[in-house]
């Protein structure tokens, strides 16, 4: 079957040469078509044009399937499924404000503070949680409201105020969803019906609220009615209780649970949690040529676990054959891997947790892991 990058490539050999030749090729013979003629110099004008047109009808090829579109126009057939790109979000922490006695004292919803960087995140205040904390929320959508811990400075005056930290990450932000994660969304719920609180409707309707980077869905898991969702934030972590709470509140309120006020119909009892920590420890011996060293050998390690073990979060919903969880950490895999590390030649002795066996997390009505990388020791 013809991919839609085969097709658009075809239309590569439609060059300005290609329509000359064939254009001259119908001329009769007794008529000069050497060039500087006049029937050449009438057709070469109009063979450059049909290239250019070629070319446009690529590109529209390309951006007319999901497989192959970019940009708005990836946008523009994900509308047509009913599904759009999701929006950067915005961060949201808890921070803490001192007076100039060291104690708690308050601020104002909306008032303004700013992080002491090179580049100041902005932040307002949204809510007021009493004991001279408050929730903030980033005024710049993405990513980089993520990562500042710490004080920060008052924008808005505040006399009270004397000393301002923000202590840690409620709700972590997202970007813009790329390209590529929007398309892979699309193909894979391409032969999907979500409807009437189904697994696929709960999928949708979690995964659409902001801090959401995944979500397990467990139905009739303690009885008919019921519904255990199971989250992982933005950053692939477990989720903070706040964001815990707000899904909960989203989804199925529980001063009204099962009565349908929230996105849940009515009749589902619904049930929001966090997984479970499993961390996984990693052991080995290496073996390096002359091109690298031993220590900076084992800080590439360090980071390639780390990757791995993201990208392992990153595909912890996966549903299998629609129906199961199943994600296993296997050593051969990692050994892939760290073998490709420039000056890595061998690998030896990778246990796992202390074991020579891969690790399958457990995905169950009354426990879901998520797969954390733990110590990792290296020797030479």
């Amino acid at each position: 079957m013809t991919t839609p990058e085969q097709l658009a490539d075809s239309m590569q050999l439609f060059t300005a040469d290609y329509f000359m030749n064939n254009a001259l090729g119908r001329v009769p013979d007794n008529i000069d078509t050497r060039q500087g003629s006049i029937i050449y110099d009438a057709i070469a004008p109009v063979a450059q044009s049909y290239q250019e047109l070629a070319l446009n009808m690529r590109n529209i090829i390309l951006e007319s399937y999901i497989q192959t579109a970019s940009g708005e126009y990836l946008d523009y057939r994900a509308q047509e499924k009913g599904t759009f790109r999701k929006k950067a979000t915005f961060a949201e922490v808890i921070a803490e404000f001192y007076d100039d006695n060291g104690e708690r004292t308050s601020v104002e919803i909306g008032d303004r503070f700013a992080t002491m960087s090179a580049n100041p995140v902005f932040f307002a205040v949204k809510q007021k949680n009493g004991q001279g904390s408050a929730t903030l929320i980033a005024e710049t959508s993405g990513i980089t409201g993520n990562t500042y811990l710490g004080q920060i400075l008052p924008v808005t005056a505040n006399d009270r105020v004397s000393i301002a930290k923000i202590t840690s990450i409620t709700v972590p932000a997202r970007d813009n969803e790329a390209d590529d994660e929007l398309r892979q969304r699309l193909l894979e719920t391409a032969n999907v019906i979500k409807y009437g609180g189904n697994v696929a409707d709960y999928i949708d309707m979690t995964l659409k609220q902001n801090g959401i980077g995944g979500v397990q869905v467990y139905p009739v898991w303690n009885g008919g009615g019921t519904v255990r969702l199971v989250i992982i934030n933005n950053e692939f972590d477990v989720p903070s209780p706040e964001l815990v709470n707000e899904i909960k509140n989203i989804i199925d309120p529980k001063q009204y649970e099962g009565k349908g006020y929230g996105l849940a119909p009515i009749g589902h009892s619904v049930t929001v949690a966090a997984p479970t920590i499993k961390t996984i420890s990693i052991s080995m011996k290496i073996v390096v040529d002359n091109t690298t060293t031993f220590d900076l050998a084992k800080e590439n390690i360090n980071k390639m676990l780390s990757k791995i073990f993201l990208n392992l979060r990153k595909k912890w919903d996966t549903l299998v054959n629609a129906r199961d969880y199943n994600l296993t950490v296997y050593r051969a895999a990692i050994i892939g891997e760290i073998i490709k590390i420039d000056g890595v030649v061998n690998v030896e002795s990778l246990r796992l947790n202390g074991q020579d066996n891969d690790i399958s997390l457990v995905f169950s009505n009354a426990l879901q892991e998520l797969p954390v990388l733990g110590e990792v020791n290296v020797n030479g």
